[in-house]
């Protein structure tokens, strides 16, 4: 698990926290902004305007743990797939799981990466963000990437955050690199060899998903 526990690190660092930062703004934007008119760069500029404002409403979240997670949760599914990307996880092992398996697996990997994000964000509220303007016509194309710079304590982590536009003409978050590492790849390696571990056994891997992590 040495490639996941690198990820895990990057997560609590700076990379998953600021993905969250800038997402979990997008309801709040929800009334200025029209993700379906807008472009993904646009998009993601325009809510960064108002991110780290679940933070601030829930400073003393400690107090409360689990309505802090619920307010993460509640302004990160709109404007994440995490269902595209938690059976995206599952791989090739998505074809031997029933329908029952793969839903749980979705509750659990999204449970799992809210949790992450609602932990360690408020340490990132001072970051400086630059998001990187396209280099072509984005108008017509369904899957883009947003490239950003985020700098935090004088060291700067290069970001893309693939976007896609659903059928709904909705952009949806599908996946992120953070400095070369893409997250789709890691926890679908993680998968990969959880498998391995309780030798193929669907249920077990998702009974431990979050121990994993």
């Amino acid at each position: 698990m040495a490639i996941l526990r690198k990820w895990s690190a990057a997560v609590s660092t700076v990379g998953m926290l600021v993905w969250l930062s800038l997402l979990s703004a997008g309801v709040t934007a929800a009334s200025s902004v029209d993700p379906k008119k807008e472009t993904p760069h646009a998009l993601v500029e325009e809510v960064t305007g108002v991110m780290f404002e679940t933070v601030e409403e829930y400073k003393g979240g400690e107090e409360d743990t689990q309505a802090y997670y619920q307010a993460i949760q509640k302004t990160l599914e709109p404007v994440v797939d995490f269902e595209f990307i938690a059976k995206a996880v599952m791989g090739d092992h998505r074809k031997k799981a029933s329908e029952e398996q793969i839903e749980r697996f979705v509750g659990v990997f999204k449970k799992g990466l809210v949790t992450t994000y609602a932990k360690g964000i408020a340490s990132y509220i001072d970051s400086d963000i630059e998001i990187e303007a396209p280099d072509e016509d984005v108008s017509d194309k369904r899957r883009v990437s947003v490239d950003q710079k985020v700098t935090h304590e004088g060291s700067t982590y290069n970001l893309s955050y693939t976007m896609a536009q659903n059928r709904q003409g909705e952009w949806k978050l599908i996946n992120l690199v953070l400095d070369g590492v893409n997250l789709g790849r890691s926890f679908r390696s993680q998968f990969g060899q959880a498998a391995k571990k309780y030798d193929g056994d669907i249920d077990k891997v998702i009974d431990n998903w979050l121990d994993e992590m």
